[in-house]
Formats: C-alpha cells, sequence, structure tokens
C-alpha cells in the first residue's frame, strides 16, 4: 500500500466542512500504469483489425502476435489498480453489487466484455483449427490440453473454416467500436475529474483513442522486431 502519512498528517488540520477536493490526494504511478496498460490493449486489436476488416496486407504478419499481446496486457492490467486498493480481495464486490450511477462501476463491465466476448472469442475462433491439429499431433499433456481448447469443436472440413473466418471477421467489427469504448471510458473518467483543469475535457477520450492506437502499435512494432531477432529452431529433418 502507497505511504499516504503525508494525507493524514493534513488532514489532522482541517476544522470544519470540506469539499472533497479541499485536500489533494496524489495518485502513485499503480493509476497511472493502468490507462497505459488498457491504451496498449486498444491499439494492438486495432493494429490487429487493420488487417481483418480492412484489408491492410502490410500488417498481415502482425494479426495474430497483435491479439496475443492484447489478451496478455489484457489480463495484467487490472492489477495496479488492486495493488492500489488497501483490501484489494474485496474487488469482486463491485461487479456482483455495483452502483450502477457510479461510472467506475460500469467500467468493470466494459472491461469483461472486451476481455470475453471480444478478445478471448476471436482468438479462439482463429486459433481453433490449430487447436484441432494440435491436439492429434501432440501427446500427454498437450494433447489433453489442446483436446480442451477445442471446446468440443474438432470440425476442420473448409465449411467450418469458412465459418471461423467469418465469424472472426464480424468479431473484429463488434471489436473495434468496443476497444474505442474500453479506453475511450478511461478517458471519460480522467475528464470528469474537475478538480484538475488540464484534465477536465470532453477532448480526454479523444486524446486517449489516438495514444492508445500510437502506444498500442508501437509496443506490436517492437516486440514483433525483437522476435525476429531470435534464430529460428532448425527443423528436425532439415538442413544444419
Amino acid at each position: 500500500m502507497p505511504d499516504q502519512s503525508h494525507l493524514y498528517e493534513a488532514l489532522k488540520h482541517v476544522v470544519g466542512y470540506i469539499y472533497p477536493n479541499d485536500i489533494e490526494a496524489h495518485w502513485s504511478i499503480l493509476i497511472v500504469l493502468y490507462p497505459y496498460l488498457t491504451g496498449l490493449v486498444a491499439g494492438a486489436f486495432i493494429l490487429a483489425s487493420l488487417e481483418r476488416v480492412f484489408n491492410v496486407r502490410e500488417v498481415r504478419p502482425t494479426y495474430r502476435l497483435a491479439l496475443l499481446t492484447a489478451l496478455a496486457f489484457m489480463l495484467i492490467a487490472p492489477l495496479p489498480l488492486l495493488s492500489h486498493l488497501a483490501k484489494p480481495l474485496r474487488f469482486w464486490e463491485i461487479l456482483v453489487t455495483p452502483h450502477l450511477t457510479s461510472a467506475m462501476a460500469m467500467f468493470g463491465f466494459v472491461y469483461m466484455w472486451y476481455l470475453m466476448v471480444v478478445l478471448l472469442l476471436e482468438i479462439w475462433f482463429d486459433y481453433r483449427r490449430d487447436f484441432v491439429v494440435w491436439s492429434r499431433e501432440s501427446k500427454g499433456f498437450k494433447k489433453f490440453l489442446y483436446s480442451v481448447l477445442t471446446l468440443g469443436v474438432t470440425d476442420i472440413s473448409e465449411k467450418a473454416i469458412r465459418f471461423d473466418e467469418a465469424a472472426v471477421k464480424t468479431i473484429t467489427i463488434i471489436g473495434i467500436p468496443s476497444a474505442f469504448l474500453l479506453h475511450g471510458y478511461v478517458g471519460f473518467i480522467f475528464g470528469s475529474i474537475k478538480a484538475n483543469p488540464w484534465w477536465s475535457s470532453v477532448l480526454m477520450p479523444v486524446i486517449f483513442l489516438f495514444s492508445a492506437i500510437v502506444s498500442g502499435i508501437a509496443l506490436v512494432m517492437l516486440i514483433y522486431l525483437l522476435s525476429n531477432k531470435i534464430p529460428p529452431r532448425q527443423a528436425e529433418h532439415g538442413v544444419s
């Protein structure tokens, strides 16, 4: 938990009624880190959508990498917020007993929608054929794991593959406004803070969206360049 002794000392000298913003409570780096991580998620997904929806073939090699990058950072994005809470084990209460007038409570549902319906579903449809093939070729625990990931759908005929591709495109189309909502909503929360004149602006959601696109694409490019520096494994029967 961050040191808030300065805040407690300031409160000792407060007499009478005060407004919530009269005593300034500085946010720690954990709060700042959260919107940055969600921006990486939104930006990486938008990069993936360029190939799947807008047919930008130049970024096709980064499509799957962008999806997996978005998923990886989506899973860890809440950790800074949980680490900042005084009682992080109570975080689930915002989901089961939300205040419908709370912008932060509603953002929890936006987050779950983007994770469960958009990212996980699109990745599953995109990798379903690979899961089936890997489950047939692998042995032991890997075979069991890939069989579970297929969810019992083992049809890899041309008709089934075409359905998977159509489903991925449809989910990506839905995911684009969802990505805007994910990070634009963070900008809306920041923009509603009247105590900070620099943030109290209707432009904050737009600023957050453009910063997300820039940072997310830059992250995927960096990971792609670094991964290309790793020498590929030699084929079992290939030329050494």
